[in-house]
């Protein structure tokens, strides 16, 4: 596995789309804490760091989809993987060296967002104001949670050869588990009651009536088991810093990493090469 992985470290040193992808995290690592700071200029409303650091677990995903989907692909139109198989290297070596060249870029996106946003964020906006265990915390949450990504990513290319098939797949897998995540939020967030207008003897008033939509504690422990495991929902709980479960998104994400890679790998043995 060795010469495949040298392979394909060599191969994305003279990928475009890292290059552009690790531009775009970096600069977006120096875009938000200097927006923050010229909003809070103009408001008089104190921002500090610990507000948009882990905001790249917001687009990690969106990121990996493209990369993924064109590092992989390129390989299926250039008839790389199925060389590697005639010269007998062994196809889970294949599918591990790409899923590991996918992992570490997913951690190097997010490690070049949050040096950005440190060497930029602490001099104008401060150090953090929550306690270091728990930015390592969440910090762990976001390495791990865009391996997950990496991991589904790889798994798609993997088992499609049409790149632009993958990449299409990819991209809206991506903003499909974002707005999954966002859906879960707002059922675990729906009050007891709400303000309604009703009669009674004394004409129309507005009275605080039970909310249908509010979810009961069998019902909202699914859903938040959903919204914990689901990638698109640990994004929004790692951007908002309002994890409730902070200690358990790591290990639903390796579950993730566990699956798909254990799924992908017995696809791709018995997938036919064209």
């Amino acid at each position: 596995m060795s010469k495949l992985l040298s392979a394909g470290f060599i191969r994305l040193r003279k990928d475009k789309i890292f290059w552009i992808a690790l531009i775009f995290m970096f600069g977006a690592g120096v875009f938000f804490p200097v927006m923050r700071y010229m909003d809070m200029q103009q408001s008089g409303y104190i921002n500090n760091i610990d507000n948009g650091f882990f905001a790249c677990a917001l687009f990690i995903g969106i990121v990996m989809a493209v990369f993924c989907s064109l590092f992989i692909g390129t390989e299926y139109s250039d008839g790389t993987i199925r060389n590697k198989v005639v010269i007998g290297q062994k196809r889970t070596s294949i599918y591990l060296s790409n899923l590991i060249i996918c992992a570490i870029v997913s951690i190097v996106m997010c490690a070049a967002f949050l040096i950005a946003y440190l060497c930029v964020g602490i001099p104008l906006l401060g150090f953090f104001e929550m306690g270091i265990k728990l930015v390592l915390l969440f910090t762990l949450a976001v390495f791990v949670l865009s391996i997950a990504f990496a991991s589904i990513f790889t798994l798609i290319s993997m088992l499609n050869h049409n790149k632009a098939i993958t990449a299409v797949v990819c991209i809206l897998l991506a903003f499909l588990l974002l707005f999954a995540g966002a859906q879960l939020y707002k059922m675990l967030n729906e009050p007891e009651t709400n303000m309604g207008l009703i009669t009674t003897e004394n004409g129309q008033e507005y009275q605080e009536i039970p909310n249908p939509n509010y979810l009961e504690d069998g019902k909202r422990e699914v859903v938040q088991f959903l919204y914990d495991f689901v990638p698109g929902g640990q994004a929004l709980q790692c951007v908002s810093l309002e994890a409730n479960n902070i200690v358990v998104l790591p290990v639903y994400s390796l579950i993730i990493i566990i699956l798909t890679t254990g799924i992908g790998m017995f696809f791709f043995r018995k997938k036919e090469l064209k």
